[in-house]
């Protein structure tokens, strides 16, 4: 029962706290939050892309969906790298084309693969990305269940045989015996 106490507790830190982690207020507790970029203002001026609001907020969309090709578990949107901004510039020139976001993402699949994605798609071969985890986390327990403790061998007195069985065990080693000489 401790073990599978154990298991359930490692998947469920497996799975919730990257989940906390991502929910955390980015300032301490007591300090002011810091004050809003002009960009993220709205100041009733329209932008290069139309009505500076929405498309700023369908840019951070299509910007987080997408991986930095140099850093490591970093979006497009959050990386400053050169490749990122490269990236974050064709995004714009997509979106001043009126191309929505499916087709932005698509564009990007179509043109790096779909490693570029930070998420794979829920789709084909995929969905094994999606599917073992979970499998794992509910199968897993019942697994080590059938594994370990249906194995278990409950033995008498502490591991110490009966006289019983070792006498029965004597007893057909004879028979074996006399079987291989007669």
């Amino acid at each position: 029962m401790k073990l599978l106490r154990y298991a359930l507790t490692a998947g469920f830190l497996t799975f919730a706290m990257p989940q906390a982690w991502a929910q955390m207020p980015e300032s301490a507790p007591g300090m002011q939050p810091p004050p809003p970029a002009p960009e993220d203002q709205d100041t009733g001026v329209k932008g290069l892309l139309g009505n500076s609001r929405d498309n700023d907020i369908n840019f951070r969309d299509v910007a987080k969906e997408l991986r930095c090709p140099t850093c490591t578990g970093l979006s497009v949107l959050e990386s400053d790298a050169s490749f990122s901004v490269q990236i974050k510039d064709q995004v714009h020139e997509q979106m001043k084309l009126g191309k929505s976001k499916d087709e932005i993402v698509k564009y990007f699949v179509e043109r790096y693969g779909p490693w570029i994605l930070r998420e794979p798609p829920k789709e084909g071969f995929n969905l094994l990305a999606w599917g073992v985890p979970i499998a794992l986390l509910i199968g897993g327990p019942i697994l080590i269940w059938l594994l370990i403790w249906r194995r278990k061998v409950q033995f008498n007195a502490h591991g110490v045989r009966s006289t019983e069985a070792l006498i029965k065990e004597m007893h057909d080693r004879l028979q074996l015996m006399k079987e291989k000489k007669g």
